[in-house]
């Protein structure tokens, strides 16, 4: 099922891909999944947010290590809740991949940004007066940095040492930076006016 090693972690035969993939999906509707029925509307918004952001990632893909998908899984969590934040990660992460480079790393970039969206539920970014920018900036920064080691995990395929992972590491800092960079602009540019776009769907947890 596992090729050889590709750029981030080993390459997948097309078997191995598709059922991570299901997987993948899976995860998304089980966390979607409510015990009474869900509009129309708020699922269509839901998807017209994954699409978007996805294509967002794709146009953006030339620049090194900007990641606007990280920002928007953070306030999704924030204002649409833990469960519909993780769902959101996970379907921007397969979409997106789809176009830029599915494989093994799809796993670690989808559970990265499924942490963060449920760190943005956590966090109370959003208050009543709207989105507290500085405590968005701060956790912007971390997450930064949170998704980029939670990546760096799916270049280990056994053949590793600890010594090679910590240089692989040190050598991302800089791709890291420009992350924390990219991720602070998008929430001093950008995230009042999605908190608010956002503040219209109701959390459902």
């Amino acid at each position: 099922m596992f090729q050889a090693m590709g750029v981030h972690g080993p390459a997948l035969s097309p078997l191995a891909a598709l059922l991570m993939d299901v997987v993948l999906l899976g995860c998304a509707f089980w966390l979607l999944a409510k015990p009474t029925k869900r509009p129309i509307f708020d699922s269509l918004f839901l998807m017209s947010l994954v699409l978007s952001v996805s294509l967002l990632r794709v146009v953006m893909q030339p620049l090194p290590n900007v990641q606007p998908v990280t920002v928007a899984a953070l306030l999704v969590g924030a204002q649409l809740g833990a469960r519909r934040g993780a769902a959101f990660a996970v379907l921007v992460a397969m979409i997106s991949n789809f176009f830029i480079g599915d494989g093994w790393w799809t796993l670690f970039q989808a559970a990265g940004w499924a942490s963060i969206a449920f760190a943005g539920s956590r966090l109370s970014l959003v208050t009543s007066s709207g989105l507290n920018l500085r405590r968005a900036c701060i956790a912007s920064l971390v997450a930064a940095f949170w998704f980029d080691l939670v990546v760096s995990f799916s270049i280990l395929d056994g053949t590793i040492g600890i010594t090679e992972f910590i240089t692989y590491l040190v050598h991302g800092l800089p791709f890291d930076f420009l992350h924390m960079v990219g991720n602070f602009v998008f929430v001093v540019w950008m995230g009042s006016w999605f908190s608010g776009l956002l503040q219209e769907e109701p959390t459902l947890e």
